[in-house]
């Protein structure tokens, strides 16, 4: 297990370098602020005496760590004659947290930092004027732990309209999308392991058999099967789900002619059979897109009934209430840990369910090399110069990074090795979402608790090699022109999407031909030219 964390730790710093090699190579752009001019601006936290106090109010989603506030507070002991901030952290139950955000910046209430993402409402957000440009944060000296976490590669590609608006946070360009299933149940069946969609099928058919009182495959309510059943072929000349253009408010399939240097056309759910006939094979069928929501309607018998009202799949697998999650491979060895806890003699293991990464082929993959997940300052914010000065301290020291993600060292984990942790009792007690504030290829440390087929996983994700660009990787949407047509559009399409994509609609062709037209009443075809005019012009300027 050492040789392996050795081998795994060094495949962060690959990961960290994979920008340099992949991101649009021009300069970060610092906004025009110089480092001298940054440093100005900066609260006194170092070299004399303490700033005032300060309390940031940050919003992030999920459940908060029972020790949340030990940890907090043993923050505020180590930085008290430095910082001398002290962190108030909402958290949001997970449906709610992107309405709340939304309604909160709409409000002009005061926030210091929120978790938002291009799934969520990023871009209509920075449309919208609410949150702070951050150039001048980074590559900056006044900033050196921003410096070090935060290449200036990797900031150029996530940057959005020419300018860096979040803090991104990953630790791969992709997390492996897994099915976790019970190996005790599985065992007890008599099966083999799950290797295929019918394997996954029959364990859950006996799971109905054998297991009355359970639910066989428990779901959230807004991701439901999420990425099972998706076409998986290589994306060569289209962006399509998973891999779709954000900020339009509805997912669009964008072809693109075969030297990638004109934009076919855009179309979504409900279009007409004859638009997408004007796509180059395989592409030229609505049945390539979506025919896996017919497998959802299949598959919805194995779902609990209230599934849309589910706010949290993993409570429900980890307490032994469920037989099965979708998820994805970080964090395995937390929900085993979880599941041992509430049942005794558990087990879990997990299923890989695209079959194009099951095989761990090298250039599998799809990205764009931006962050899935971020934190942004809105603009209320009074005390922007101090947030960014807490990042800063995050990122500027290993021991500062790991109290925050893993809590306090010797009772919530202890070290193993340069790059790995172990975890202990008290675990459980502290379950840092570290995706949403902490995640860092240079600075997150490496579970030794995961068994050795994750690591295999996570090695293969890691891997260079294992990637390739999608086409338009370095386009952003800017929803302003149609933020109008966006706000009536999306909430239509998020509403019937959500029940198509739980299987609950049998008859989801026919309702997405109504959907479609509402849509259309509503905006939907001004907000599709919008695409193609903003597309076409980036592809004119030389981007891929």
């Amino acid at each position: 297990m050492k040789r392996q964390l050795k081998r795994l730790s060094m495949l962060f710093v690959v990961t960290a370098m994979m920008v340099t090699v992949f991101a649009a190579c021009s300069k970060a752009d610092n906004g025009g602020t110089s480092a001298g001019n940054a440093s100005k601006e900066q609260t006194n936290n170092g070299g004399g005496s303490a700033p005032e106090p300060v309390e940031l109010k940050f919003m992030l989603f999920g459940d908060k760590p029972a020790d949340m506030d030990k940890v907090l507070a043993e923050f505020e002991k180590r930085t008290k004659d430095t910082l001398n901030t002290k962190i108030n952290i909402e958290f949001n139950p997970n449906a709610d947290h992107k309405q709340k955000v939304k309604l909160k910046l709409a409000a002009g209430e005061e926030v210091d930092a929120v978790f938002d993402a291009a799934w969520m409402n990023l871009t209509q957000n920075i449309s919208q004027g609410y949150y702070q440009e951050l150039d001048k944060y980074f590559n900056n000296d006044a900033y050196p732990g921003l410096k070090k976490a935060f290449t200036p590669e990797f900031l150029e590609a996530n940057k959005i309209n020419g300018h860096i608006y979040v803090i991104p946070f990953t630790n791969f360009f992709y997390d492996m999308p897994v099915i976790y299933i019970r190996k005790d149940l599985r065992e007890k069946f008599g099966m083999q392991p799950i290797q295929s969609n019918d394997d996954l099928q029959k364990y859950l058919e006996k799971v109905q058999q054998e297991e009355p009182t359970m639910i066989p495959f428990g779901q959230k309510g807004d991701r439901g099967f999420f990425k099972l059943f998706e076409p998986e072929g290589k994306i060569t000349n289209v962006r399509t789900d998973p891999n779709f253009i954000s900020g339009t408010g509805v997912s669009f399939n964008v072809a693109l002619s075969g030297d990638g240097k004109k934009v076919l056309g855009a179309t979504t759910l409900g279009d007409p059979e004859a638009d997408f006939a004007k796509f180059p094979a395989p592409f030229n069928s609505s049945d390539y897109f979506y025919n896996r929501y017919d497998k959802y309607v299949e598959w919805n018998k194995y779902v609990q009934k209230d599934v849309l009202n589910e706010k949290d799949a993993e409570a429900l697998f980890v307490s032994g209430k469920s037989a099965a999650m979708e998820g994805t491979i970080n964090g395995s060895s937390t929900k085993r840990q979880k599941l041992q806890k509430s049942v005794p003699g558990a087990d879990l293991e997990y299923y890989m369910y695209k079959s194009n990464y099951r095989s761990l082929q090298p250039g599998a993959i799809p990205t764009d090399f931006k962050a899935w997940n971020d934190i942004a300052i809105p603009v209320t914010s009074k005390n922007i110069e101090r947030t960014m000065k807490f990042f800063d301290w995050m990122f500027s020291s290993q021991d500062n990074h790991d109290l925050i993600e893993l809590g306090i060292e010797g009772e919530h984990w202890t070290k193993d090795g340069d790059k790995g942790y172990k975890g202990t009792a008290n675990t459980p007690n502290y379950i840092f979402p570290g995706y949403e504030m902490t995640w860092n290829p240079i600075m997150s440390r490496i579970s030794s608790d995961n068994d050795a087929e994750a690591i295999k996983i996570l090695e293969y994700q890691g891997k260079m090699d294992s990637y390739y660009k999608i086409p338009a990787a370095g386009f952003t949407f800017n929803p302003e022109p149609v933020k109008t047509e966006i706000a009536m559009v999306q909430p239509k399409w998020q509403e019937s999407v959500q029940l198509f994509n739980v299987g609950l609609d049998k008859n989801w062709k026919a309702d997405a031909v109504k959907l479609n037209e509402e849509l259309r009443s509503l905006g939907l075809e001004k907000i599709r030219a919008e695409l193609i005019k903003q597309l076409q012009a980036y592809l004119d300027n030389g981007g891929k």
